[in-house]
């Protein structure tokens, strides 16, 4: 993780296993559109942290919690998530949906829903998606990337935007920087995730 000390703090969730991929580039460059803002920038890797999966035991419901009783890196990342004034969600689609490492902190994230489905995040809070996949139609996976997108706000974070950088596969075509229409969608995408927040 690292840290900078203005008031405003974004966390950014980067879900791919790989520094410096393709998805590393465009969290980099919504990330860089926040910093100019004098906002703070906090990457999580969850490929780098120990996050064990959910294991449904309903710990996180009984009325002396609000988190989840595993103790692992999720316990730093809950009060990092809660302390945001807004979050970015970064991950390349691997077999038609997020990686195993990203879907397994989505399912971490029970905590935060009420056993009648009620969104219990403890406040408002905006969150943004960036998606990179190899292949060229960006429609492709996008109902299965809503998806993903509806369960994170399930638990009452705000979905603001997401883009989809489709026909990326770092090594093999040209790197997302020398893509200048989606490093702007990135930028764009990281500059205004706080607008009328």
């Amino acid at each position: 993780m690292s840290f900078q000390s203005p008031h405003k703090k974004v966390t950014l969730i980067m879900g791919s296993p790989r520094k410096n991929s393709n998805t590393h580039l465009l969290l980099s460059e919504a990330a860089r559109a926040l910093t100019e803002q004098g906002i703070a920038t906090r990457f999580f890797f969850p490929d780098d942290s120990h996050i064990t999966d959910c294991q449904g035991c309903h710990g996180c419901k009984q009325e002396s919690n609000t988190r989840c009783v595993i103790q692992d890196d999720m316990t730093a990342l809950y009060p990092l998530m809660e302390s945001s004034e807004g979050m970015i969600i970064a991950a390349p689609v691997y077999f038609g949906y997020v990686p195993a490492m990203t879907k397994a902190w989505l399912d971490r994230l029970v905590p935060y829903i009420g056993a009648d489905l009620r969104p219990e995040f403890p406040r408002p809070c905006p969150v943004s998606f960036i998606f990179t996949q190899n292949v060229p139609d960006p429609a492709l996976f996008e109902p299965v990337l809503r998806s993903f997108m509806d369960s994170v706000a399930m638990t009452g974070l705000v979905t603001r935007d997401f883009l989809i950088a489709p026909d990326c596969e770092m090594g093999v075509k040209p790197p997302v920087t020398e893509r200048p229409d989606l490093m702007h969608r990135a930028y764009a995408l990281g500059r205004d995730l706080l607008g009328d927040f």
